[in-house]
């Protein structure tokens, strides 16, 4: 009995696409909080629940993508990566960025026709 070729199963290539875009997220949040430039998978794999050829694999992946260059010393951005990377952060923090219920939104307390309800803000002195 010979063995079939194994390609990718529709989960598995769901798997490895949010491996990617995790990784990408993780790349950004990493050079936001001032850790570096240059990512390698040593670095990311504390922050992501993914072994670390895991982790490899999905750079590897974001560079045949345009989305990472590979350096002697680990991966960086392209510019095409690191916008790509920017939009799907915001898109998954956009909820703890909004107000949370019963907070106003801009200057809604300084406007009279507000069409919510809230307690007054307490005055400090």
């Amino acid at each position: 009995m010979s063995q079939q070729p194994q390609s990718a199963s529709p989960d598995q290539a769901l798997d490895r696409l949010r491996r990617r875009e995790e990784v990408l997220e993780i790349c950004f949040w990493y050079r936001g909080e001032g850790f570096g430039e240059v990512f390698t998978a040593g670095a990311l794999r504390p922050f992501l629940n993914t072994p670390g050829a895991e982790v490899e694999a999905a750079l590897g992946e974001l560079v045949a993508a345009g989305q990472m260059q590979a350096l002697a010393q680990g991966y960086a951005f392209t510019d095409a990566g690191r916008r790509q990377a920017g939009r799907m952060f915001a898109e998954s923090f956009v909820d703890f960025q909004r107000p949370a219920h019963g907070e106003c939104e801009g200057d809604c307390c300084g406007d009279e026709d507000h069409d919510h309800d809230h307690a007054p803000h307490q005055q400090t002195a």
